[in-house]
């Protein structure tokens, strides 16, 4: 149970990385391209690898809420792992989760950039 929940949390860790960059490209190019505030390209952060479903639009401000938190993920509806995440937020086309403490939430703190 222990190594399926490490890699549940790692999959979700990475997705979250492509984000990062998303939102890094968006801000730095976006506004001078007229695309606003808004970001439309973020792929869904569960913990299925195979999953590339687009989530969003999300503002920046949105975003960083999110990622002032490393245990809280955004996610396609309906794609949470209720044995290592709740949903605490559910948006028409996206949901925020938070990693249940222990395992989960350890790896996630651990696999976040910002720290």
């Amino acid at each position: 149970m222990e190594a399926r929940t490490t890699r549940l949390a790692k999959n979700e860790a990475l997705f979250r990385e492509v984000n990062e960059r998303v939102a890094d490209v968006t801000q730095s190019f976006g506004k001078g391209l007229g695309l606003g505030n808004g970001i439309d390209g973020f792929i869904c952060e569960c913990s299925d690898p195979l999953c590339l479903e687009r989530v969003g639009p999300l503002t920046v401000e949105k975003y960083e809420e999110v990622r002032r938190d490393p245990r809280r993920f955004i996610i396609a509806p309906n794609h949470q792992a209720p044995d290592v995440e709740s949903v605490v937020e559910r948006e028409e086309r996206y949901w925020i989760v938070e990693k249940h403490e222990g395992i989960p939430s350890e790896v996630a703190r651990e696999r976040d950039q910002r720290n």
